[in-house]
């Protein structure tokens, strides 16, 4: 056992408050600095090649990759070709799908109530 830790008390991996579900789409969606950043970035400049939108937010494209993929397959983030068709050799636009960030933001206002 750590210092003063007991080892028959665990804690939930997760906490959920009662009245919280509205939340817990739109935060795992854009729930972090990356994602959100990114959405940013696209909704200032749209139809963003992975090159460019690299250095607006000074991260590799291999950090950044992972985050388009879980965006595009959340229909936050389009991408030209998308990620059904085949890529090589093809530089993919992304851009932000206005309808589905707006629709995020009101579920999460309404969730907490400010909406």
């Amino acid at each position: 056992s750590r210092a003063g830790l007991r080892d028959d008390v665990s804690m939930p991996r997760l906490a959920q408050p009662l009245g919280s579900e509205d939340a817990q789409e739109p935060v795992t969606i854009v729930g972090n600095q990356v994602k959100a950043s990114i959405v940013r970035a696209l909704r200032q400049t749209p139809d963003i090649t992975m090159g460019p939108l690299s250095e607006a937010l000074a991260l590799p494209s291999t950090t950044l990759q992972p985050y388009l993929r879980e965006l595009e397959a959340a229909n936050i983030v389009i991408a030209d070709p998308p990620m059904t068709e085949p890529r090589q050799r093809t530089p993919v636009r992304y851009r932000v799908n206005d309808e589905a960030v707006t629709d995020l933001y009101l579920r999460l206002g309404q969730a907490i109530g400010e909406i």
